[in-house]
């Protein structure tokens, strides 16, 4: 296998994953959030503070656009070889970067239940 067909196997199996994770978000909708690391450790009593709904809506879109632009990349990077290759790991860093907080409380604030 050449180079060039390695990394577009590995975005393209990349793209998979994500694409699993965002049909998992537009099907099980509120029932996904379970998926999210913090928001799965927090009590019942805890997460229903939060706006499931809206937070199921934004990682699946999330996911969906991780999925358009691993697979996009992997096209790409068969024509291109190296350079898609690295900005597609170097986006994916830089987008997944927002997201990581040491406090569950500080990564879901913005979808708080005002009560």
């Amino acid at each position: 296998m050449s180079g060039k067909a390695f990394m577009a196997v590995t975005l393209t199996f990349m793209g998979l994953v994500f694409l699993i994770f965002a049909v998992l978000f537009a099907w099980k909708k509120e029932k996904a959030c379970g998926l999210i690391a913090g928001f799965n450790s927090m009590t019942e009593s805890q997460q229903a503070q939060y706006d499931r709904a809206a937070i199921a809506r934004d990682y699946g879109r999330l996911f969906a656009w991780w999925t358009a632009g691993a697979f996009l990349f992997a096209v790409l990077s068969l024509i291109w070889g190296w350079i898609p290759f690295i900005a597609a790991w170097a986006l994916l860093i830089l987008s997944t970067a927002p997201h990581m907080h040491l406090w569950a409380e500080n990564a879901f604030k913005k979808y708080k239940i005002n009560h």
